[in-house]
């Protein structure tokens, strides 16, 4: 789903290289939202796998 931010949280120091993220689900959340949610984790690690970004070369918002 567009607009969803879920917060990443780093380690200690001794871990610093890996990242949590936590997703909390409100009650009563339907299972289609829920598979929406999957889906778009799912979308997002496999573009992030390759290690760099796709759009790496193109300019971005300079201020």
């Amino acid at each position: 789903m567009r607009g969803w931010q879920v917060p990443a949280y780093p380690l200690p120091s001794s871990r610093e290289d890996t990242v949590i993220q936590r997703v909390l689900v409100r009650h009563g959340i339907s299972h289609d939202k829920i598979m929406l949610l999957a889906d778009g984790i799912r979308t997002a690690v496999a573009r992030l796998m390759p290690g760099t970004p796709r759009e790496a070369g193109r300019p971005g918002f300079h201020h």
